[in-house]
């Protein structure tokens, strides 16, 4: 796993890819596709719960987008590598992660349940208030609850979480990064949002101004802000560095291809093929087309300029 985060050291929390060696579990459940804060609202429950018993806490994720497997194409919030750097900072004693494909998708709810507790050994579940499981969601909370009785482990079920008056949601967060408000994003998710990736070559347009840009080749699944330009920080090389980020197609140099490109402040160094990370602050302005390259120029300074001021 590429560590972009500051973490030191080796893994702490196991990952386990068949029967855990744990003889009982208190494990949190969900779709976790965006492990914002009323996700980890749950997970947080289940490692406390865990620690106050005896017992170990762990987090079930799925290999595959669940959405994909079922036929629902929906953009990605946090990548598995991103999910699992983030769930070590919060120290459950594992993860386990499953393969979801359509054997597994065909699974009654009491077979999920029967599998959870062969292989995760469970003792407790956690999950949220809308929870869904089994072959097209046929199970809820309130089966959860009947199976837990059957099958001898403990329910327990975090309330909605509403912030602004919006229930905090994958679906919602998706609607305001595409948005393009970082800021709001940021609240709900907990954290900025980011763009990664290997650095490639682009049109060197960038570079042709004296402005080299860091051109992101992204996961072309993930969700992506409004296009425009943004305020934030590039991860690399073990750097945290102010950058002007530019969503967009170039419309100056009638661009078609849609790009992530940091130009990162105070940095001019040679980083093709390396893998960095882009997060947004806040969006600057929107997409211009300009009437030539100098007046072009002479906005980005002034994006520079207003970024190199800002508490990032």
């Amino acid at each position: 796993m590429k560590n972009l985060s500051g973490i030191k050291g080796a893994m702490q929390m196991k990952i386990f890819r068949d029967k855990t060696d744990y003889d009982g579990t208190v494990v949190a459940l969900g779709n976790f596709d965006g492990l914002h804060i009323a996700h980890m609202t749950i997970i947080r429950n289940g490692i406390k719960y865990a620690k106050e018993n005896g017992l170990k806490s762990g987090v079930l994720l799925f290999e595959e987008n669940t959405n994909d497997v079922v036929g629902h194409k929906i953009e990605l919030i946090t990548p598995n590598e991103a999910k699992l750097e983030l769930l070590e900072r919060e120290k459950p004693d594992f993860v386990y992660m499953e393969k979801f494909d359509k054997e597994f998708m065909k699974k009654t709810p009491e077979e999920f349940v029967q599998y959870l507790v062969e292989n995760l050994h469970i003792k407790a579940v956690c999950v949220g208030y809308d929870y869904s499981f089994g072959y097209k969601a046929q199970g809820d909370v309130k089966l959860l609850k009947w199976f837990g009785e059957k099958y001898g482990f403990k329910v327990f079920v975090t309330d909605v979480i509403k912030l602004d008056g919006k229930i905090v949601s994958s679906t919602y967060i998706r609607s305001i990064i595409k948005a393009g408000d970082m800021e709001k994003a940021e609240r709900f998710l907990g954290r900025r949002y980011c763009i990664e990736g290997n650095v490639v070559k682009g049109l060197q347009n960038g570079r042709k101004m004296g402005i080299p840009t860091a051109n992101v080749d992204y996961d072309v699944n993930m969700a992506l802000p409004e296009e425009g330009v943004y305020a934030g920080i590039t991860y690399v090389r073990g750097k945290r560095l102010k950058c002007v980020v530019n969503v967009g197609k170039n419309l100056t140099f009638g661009a078609r291809k849609l790009t992530v490109e940091s130009h990162i402040l105070d940095f001019d160094e040679d980083i093709y093929g390396e893998y960095i990370r882009v997060s947004f602050a806040k969006k600057l302005r929107g997409v211009i087309k300009f009437d030539g390259v100098d007046k072009l120029i002479e906005q980005i300074h002034h994006d520079m300029e207003v970024t190199s001021k800002m508490d990032l």
